[in-house]
């Protein structure tokens, strides 16, 4: 445990040394699903299956940063729009603009499985413009085809001079039609165990689909089923887009069953993101090392808000350390920033007592426990292990370090986009 918390030292040192990497120069590009237009309702999964297909050709371009399901799901949540909900053109826009993406990809479908149509739109919202039409066309049972054929026909318009194959067998062998259904008809579901199911027939279909294997993995972590969710994501090889996620969960999962130094090995290997240094540094508290855990939650602070999970932590490992006038300074710091919260009432309050602060000390407890009535139990038993960490990741910030927001995006960040734009 000693040699690994050292090497975890060695690169902490590095990353604060070097600082976040320089990102921007890549082309940013959200595909969005595509409209049914069929009439048939049975068809609504090949909007879903047409985006993601489509992204997971575009995405091996290094040139390009193409948006993962994650990363549009959390932005249709943040949003209050529920899946899979279809969208307006305007709507389709506005998330894609505050995604910070430079492309948007969108289309619908149409016609019947003997002459299926597939019609993709190209807006470039850099230029606030229409960069141009596709259609491509056949027989639905052959949709992976055409939505190859789709992506080797957006490539160039989105990286000029970029030549994508339509198949590509040795790089990328074809996914069976069955195995995809089930895939993008699991992860559309809303029941969590028909979810499971789907993915579990996809994963059988093809067992070396590594995105039904991730989305197992992510519905056990959500789950709590943390044992069961690492067995899936150790899976995950490091060329594949999920794979900064799955190591994320793979160190929550960790955490949660106790083995710190796992999970602060796990987090000491991914980028500098807010939601990693702060796992990593409950983690490195919880393993016994509070030195190299408050250096990273001070770096976090200096950039985040002070009431966030990284200066409850910092006020926490001063507690648990018997440094009652940092503990002090920095639970009412946090206080003033937050207030109402009873477990750093309650925290204060233990502090004060140490402090030969008695009249305050009954006053903060007494106001934690009426806010928070099970708090009781913590005057006899201990308080626990209250360290603070994030179990929801930005995918983004994991898949791209730094993040998609360089100087120019953030200059348009604040303008709408014109209305005179339209995917219709």
């Amino acid at each position: 445990m000693l040699t690994r918390i050292w090497r975890i030292r060695l690169l902490l040192m590095f990353l604060l040394l070097n600082g976040l990497p320089l990102y921007g120069q890549r082309t940013t590009v959200l595909v969005n699903p595509f409209e049914n237009q069929t009439g048939d309702r049975r068809l609504d999964w090949i909007g879903e299956g047409l985006a993601t297909a489509i992204a997971d050709r575009l995405t091996p371009n290094r040139q390009l940063y193409v948006f993962g399901r994650d990363e549009r799901s959390a932005e249709y949540e943040r949003l209050g729009i529920p899946e899979p909900l279809s969208i307006s053109s305007a709507t389709a826009i506005r998330i894609a603009w505050d995604m910070g993406a430079d492309i948007l990809v969108t289309g619908r479908t149409s016609g019947e499985a003997d002459d299926f149509r597939i019609d993709a739109r190209v807006v470039n919202l850099v230029e606030n413009s229409i960069e141009v039409d596709l259609t491509v066309t056949g027989k639905l049972d052959q949709l992976l085809p055409m939505a190859a054929s789709l992506a080797s026909r957006l490539a160039p318009t989105l990286v000029p001079g970029s030549v994508l194959p339509e198949f590509d067998y040795g790089a990328r062998p074809p996914i069976p039609r069955n195995a995809f259904e089930a895939f993008i008809r699991g992860v559309m579901s809303i029941d969590s165990q028909r979810r499971v199911e789907l993915l579990q027939e996809a994963i059988r279909l093809h067992p070396p689909y590594m995105s039904a294997i991730y989305q197992l993995g992510l519905v056990h972590y959500l789950d709590s089923d943390y044992d069961l969710s690492t067995q899936l994501l150790e899976r995950i090889p490091p060329d594949v887009p999920e794979y900064p996620m799955a190591r994320f969960m793979i160190g929550m999962n960790a955490y949660h069953t106790n083995d710190y130094s796992r999970a602060a090995a796990v987090f000491s290997s991914l980028g500098p993101a807010y939601d990693i240094l702060v796992n990593l540094g409950a983690s490195l508290a919880a393993a016994g090392d509070p030195a190299s855990a408050i250096s990273v939650l001070k770096r976090v602070v200096e950039q985040e808000p002070p009431a966030s999970e990284a200066s409850f932590n910092l006020a926490y490992i001063a507690f648990r350390r018997g440094d009652w006038d940092v503990a002090a300074t920095q639970l009412s710091q946090f206080l003033e920033a937050r207030g109402g919260d009873s477990e750093v009432l309650f925290l204060l309050g233990q502090t004060y007592g140490r402090q030969a602060r008695s009249v305050e000390s009954r006053r903060l407890i007494a106001q934690a426990l009426r806010q928070s009535p099970p708090l009781e139990r913590w005057m006899t038993q201990g308080v626990p292990n209250l360290l603070r960490v994030r179990t929801q990741f930005d995918a983004t910030e994991l898949r791209m370090p730094g993040g998609v927001w360089n100087e120019a995006r953030k200059a348009r960040k604040g303008i709408a986009p014109s209305s005179g734009t339209s995917t219709k």
